[in-house]
């Protein structure tokens, strides 16, 4: 028999759930079609247990994002460790592809909301915290894979995190619109773009 678990134990199980059902609800249906009923529903769970963990479905969605978020760290920081001072930038744009086809349909999602925050101070506040963090991120692994650290690279870390994710944005929405925009699937225009950080070997290969 499976050991009983603890009250918090089953709290953090409960608040998993929920998360992982919002996902399914959020990119099924997008951020403002979505509501907490469904999620709840989906998770097989009253909607006052939703309310008992998340005060509002952006609070909801915003720890969804924390959780993403977090992955995608770790993922970047992976990646810094094996290419430190290689200058391999390419390996870069490959990472950003590959967490882009895993996660269908996650970055229009995450553009759908900011669009939404961007009405509301506070809300805009809470995303731009995470967002942030994002970039912050960002920029100390390009630092890392720079072959002379901050210095060799052509902006601050933080403005080419910046553009990075920009571009990245971008061609995801142009790619909505016609899905062979800039190559493709493949994109290998961003691949090119990697020449922007320096003389590095660019990869191709299949974020955020």
């Amino acid at each position: 028999m499976s050991p009983r678990l603890s009250r918090a134990e089953q709290n953090d199980r409960n608040r998993a759930l929920l998360l992982a059902a919002a996902r399914r609800v959020f990119l099924e249906r997008g951020y403002y079609s979505a509501t907490l009923e469904q999620i709840a529903d989906e998770a097989g769970f009253s909607k006052g247990a939703v309310y008992s963990r998340f005060a509002s479905k952006a609070d909801m969605f915003l720890a969804l994002l924390e959780e993403r978020i977090a992955e995608r760290a770790a993922q970047n920081m992976d990646l810094a460790g094996k290419l430190a001072g290689s200058g391999d930038f390419g390996a870069v744009v490959d990472l950003a592809m590959r967490a882009e086809r895993g996660a269908p349909g996650w970055r229009l999602l995450v553009t759908e909301f900011r669009v939404h925050a961007a009405r509301d101070r506070e809300l805009n506040r809470r995303y731009a915290a995470l967002h942030a963090r994002t970039v912050d991120g960002v920029a100390e692994m390009l630092a890392s894979i720079s072959e002379r650290g901050a210095e060799g690279l052509p902006f601050t870390p933080r403005q080419l995190a910046e553009l990075l994710l920009a571009v990245e944005a971008g061609v995801a929405l142009e790619q909505l619109a016609n899905p062979d925009a800039l190559g493709g699937a493949d994109v290998p225009v961003l691949g090119r773009l990697s020449n922007w950080f320096g003389p590095v070997p660019v990869t191709t290969g299949e974020e955020a």
